[in-house]
């Protein structure tokens, strides 16, 4: 198993931010760019089992 990172992508623009590892670099990304969570998607690439383990 490994940690999941996190990719953050502009709606209006389609452009990538990342990927970080952790949920704070993915904040510290939408403060520094100026972007509101409505603007963007973040999308992490977990393990689609660690929902059923308990492991996010």
């Amino acid at each position: 198993m490994w940690d999941p990172s996190f990719t953050v992508i502009e709606r209006a623009t389609g452009r990538e931010h990342g990927p970080f590892d952790s949920e704070a670099d993915v904040a510290l990304c939408l403060a520094f760019a100026r972007l509101t969570r409505d603007q963007v998607e973040i999308v992490a690439d977990a393990p689609i089992t660690a929902s059923f383990t308990g492991w996010t």
